[in-house]
């Protein structure tokens, strides 16, 4: 079985939707699996919102909390933020920031070394925010520090017509899905929805090749 972590920090409710989307793609494979894992707050922290736009977490509460170890306990992983001032949100570069443990420094002046399980895996970006403003500087933020790891990024490109529609106004582009949380209709849309499923199944396809490679 191919396990695939989808980890992502929502405060409003339309990012964790998006990653149940992410996970009905990834298991629309054949041996293909998806976990859900929150982000949590910052430690003595509530959500931080803007003021009117109340945090929903309760319908995801439930959800397993997710920790530096579940990036590597899979074959991939997809990650989920939210959008905050052009970047990612507050608790997910907080989670990304304690990465560093999977980093080894032996001694100040020896080379740091990365942990050889992360070296290829498959990873992949999705972003929900207010009116879709800087959505992919936010996704390029995430993939800058992923890099770090010699992970391979999986984007969304034109696998769908939904991604070069010119007519359709909603999240989701070429590196990743993403809702526009605050623009009218339900959010996320069906079109954002099938973009991040048809990244979550793209994710898949890629982690499942790599893992039989490695086994071989």
């Amino acid at each position: 079985m191919t396990r695939i972590n989808v980890i992502f920090h929502s405060v409003t409710g339309h990012t964790a939707k998006l990653a149940n989307a992410i996970a009905e793609g990834v298991e629309s494979l054949d041996g293909c699996s998806a976990a859900l894992k929150q982000i949590p707050e910052l430690p003595g922290q509530g959500p931080v919102t803007m003021a009117n736009l109340p945090a929903r977490k309760e319908a995801f509460a439930e959800l397993p909390v997710a920790g530096t170890d579940d990036m590597l306990d899979c074959d991939g992983f997809a990650f989920g933020t939210a959008v905050y001032w052009g970047s990612m949100s507050y608790a997910a570069k907080y989670f990304l920031d304690t990465t560093a443990n999977l980093y080894t420094l032996s001694a100040p002046d020896q080379p740091a070394q990365a942990n050889p399980g992360m070296f290829g895996k498959p990873v992949t970006v999705f972003t929900g925010g207010g009116n879709g403003l800087a959505n992919e500087p936010a996704i390029l933020s995430i993939y800058m520090a992923l890099s770090f790891f010699g992970v391979t990024l999986v984007t969304v490109g034109a696998r769908l017509p939904e991604i070069t529609d010119p007519k359709r106004h909603g999240g989701g582009n070429t590196l990743g899905a993403g809702t526009f949380s605050r623009t009218p209709g339900t959010r996320p849309s069906e079109d954002e929805r099938a973009i991040a499923r048809v990244q979550g199944r793209a994710l898949a396809e890629t982690a499942r090749a790599w893992k039989e490679r490695r086994r071989d």
